[in-house]
């Protein structure tokens, strides 16, 4: 008799993390149908690919030499085929249609050793991605990590087990024994065929239209980079030192007890959040809240502290010969279909403050920077088809409208419609701007009976998200909101407030990259980063001022939904400061 084994969580793990529930009932209850992977190996030869659809995996050193890869494909029969290689093929020009696992990362290894990567590529990971499979963040490193074929995230170890029912072996099982590496390469090819000829059927239409034209995109930003002014950042690190070294507190910055001592114990705070172990937290989003001096200087040293060895230290490493630094813009790494950034991470270079004005124009050019106008609170309008809201976004100031209608300043307003909009509650209203639970019930009835349509949708949104377990986007992506699953309320809570803002933050995001795509195929548009809602670009001197009216006229017929565009504006400067001013708008 036969026993196969599914590797899975334990479900003990459920009780220290609810959210995994959702795991493993889907675990239990759509155990993976074994897929036939036998393959013949074939003779190792160059071949036309043209006209043929096959899956393509390579492996290479730390110095980024080719060593092992092949290509997996049907032969005319239907029967399964492996070619395997060994080495760079100088000049060979990959032709057809490849699919790849992390696309990306293929292009540029077979570029890099003087190989001409296929026109026409597809990538099986975007496509897990796209259809909501695996977790939402791509977590499986095969080289690095033991275990990752059980875990998983976006890896294909991970994905071959749970939709292909195959076990493969991990690197680490062969990265010692050199006799299997041919074959442990050759099964990541006849995996990500599998994989592609199980799921591109059912692929959905943001993967044709948004996801796979976005990685040309990516990668063209990526390889362009942007300029920096390493003075700057030479002063701008020995300027943080000076401010940190001036921090005088009466504990040690970085150790949890002493500060628990002082806010718990000499300033007498009340506990409300906890950490896992059940002491009373020292997080940020709790010392904000506290009134004190002294966790005021707490917070400005940490600031300080993580922009001078995280952001200050981190470019000055990652500058390339000719001062530029390159981003790597991730597309599969987060649940609402917003791009993030890693390697440096630019996406978290702080708005307020000099820090921005280390990324600078190249002499005879300037920057341009172009931010959607409140482009969530658009996206939330249009889909609740609340028309107050539509023509404050259009036509008027959404912060005012608030003010307006809750007798308070434009400031309050702004805060609340973020707190509301984003899921918050009176509770939350209450602890956040320290007024009356009252008063913030008011505030909160008030707001919904001036925007009932909107309030509507929110409620669907959630009910139908408790039905299902998932939340759909307006172009079609699907998040599952795992917090459904749990049992316990305040878990229950955040998954609503998940499902509250995915519509809304995930339409904001498809509108901003269908942009990038339009302007990098129609019009070649030299973007240098993407962060959030806002574009930057690198023009020259004598083109600038035209191509920024251009922008700021083109962009917002992009994309239109129910007949509403999403105006934008553009700035211009040498640095990324300078191109935000308000002074320097067009």
């Amino acid at each position: 008799m036969k026993i196969k084994v599914i590797a899975q969580y334990h479900p003990a793990a459920a009780l220290h993390n609810p959210r995994l529930w959702a795991d493993i009932l889907e675990d239990w209850q759509h155990l993976p149908q074994q897929v036939p992977y036998d393959y013949t190996i074939v003779e190792s030869r160059i071949i036309d690919l043209t006209g043929m659809e096959y899956a393509l995996d390579v492996e290479n050193d730390p110095a980024g030499n080719i060593g092992e890869w092949s290509i997996a494909y049907r032969d005319g029969e239907g029967r399964l085929c492996v070619m395997p290689f060994i080495g760079a093929k100088k000049g060979w020009q990959l032709k057809g249609r490849a699919i790849e696992h992390n696309a990306k990362y293929d292009t540029r290894v077979l570029a890099r050793n003087g190989m001409v990567p296929p026109s026409d590529t597809h990538d099986s990971m975007i496509a897990a991605y796209c259809m909501s499979l695996g977790k939402q963040a791509p977590e499986d490193n095969s080289k690095t990590k033991s275990g990752s074929n059980m875990v998983g995230g976006l890896g294909l170890k991970y994905l071959a087990r749970r939709h292909l029912g195959i076990a493969m072996k991990t690197w680490l099982q062969v990265k010692d024994h050199p006799e299997l590496k041919a074959e442990y390469n050759a099964m990541d090819s006849v995996a990500t065929l599998l994989l592609w000829e199980k799921w591109k059927p059912n692929l959905p239409w943001h993967y044709w239209n948004i996801d796979m034209p976005l990685l040309e995109v990516l990668m063209a930003i990526e390889d362009r980079g942007i300029q920096i002014d390493p003075d700057f950042l030479d002063r701008y690190a020995r300027s943080l030192d000076d401010q940190l070294a001036r921090i005088d507190l009466p504990f040690r910055p970085f150790a949890n007890q002493e500060i628990q001592s002082y806010v718990y114990g000499y300033l007498g705070i009340e506990p409300w959040k906890f950490t896992k172990g059940g002491d009373p937290s020292t997080e940020a989003d709790v010392l904000e809240t506290i009134d004190d001096p002294v966790v005021q200087e707490l917070l400005k040293f940490k600031g300080l502290y993580k922009e001078r060895n995280t952001d200050a230290k981190g470019y000055k490493q990652a500058i390339d010969p000719e001062g530029r630094i390159h981003t790597e813009l991730k597309q599969t790494a987060t649940s609402t279909g917003r791009l993030s950034s890693a390697n440096p991470n630019l996406q978290n270079v702080v708005k307020k403050g000099d820090m921005r004005k280390l990324f600078i124009a190249p002499e005879g050019k300037q920057l341009i920077r172009l931010d959607y106008k409140l482009i969530e609170f658009g996206m939330l309008a249009i889909l609740s088809g609340d028309q107050k809201l539509i023509q404050a976004f259009l036509n008027g100031d959404v912060h005012q409208e608030t003010a307006d209608a809750l007798s308070m300043s434009r400031d309050d307003a702004k805060h609340i419609n973020y707190l509301i909009q984003n899921g918050g509650t009176a509770w939350g209203m209450s602890r956040e701007y320290g007024i009356p639970i009252e008063t913030a019930k008011r505030h909160y009835n008030t707001y919904y009976e001036r925007f009932p349509a909107l309030y509507n949708f929110q409620q669907k949104t959630v009910e139908e998200a408790k039905e299902s377990k998932r939340v759909k986007g307006y172009f079609g992506r699907e998040r599952r909101i795992d917090a459904l699953f749990a049992k316990d309320w305040r878990i229950i809570q955040a998954g609503e407030r998940e499902a509250k803002t995915f519509p809304m933050q995930n339409g904001a995001a498809e509108i901003v990259k269908l942009a990038m795509i339009d302007l990098h195929y129609k019009h070649q548009a030299p973007m240098l980063l993407q962060i959030h809602d806002e574009l930057l670009f690198e023009i020259d001197d004598k083109d600038v001022v035209e191509y920024a009216h251009w922008l700021k006229d083109y962009v917002p017929k992009i994309t239109e939904i129910n007949g509403v565009q999403f105006p934008v504006e553009v700035g211009i400067g040498q640095n990324w400061v300078e191109a935000s001013l308000d002074e320097n708008r067009v």
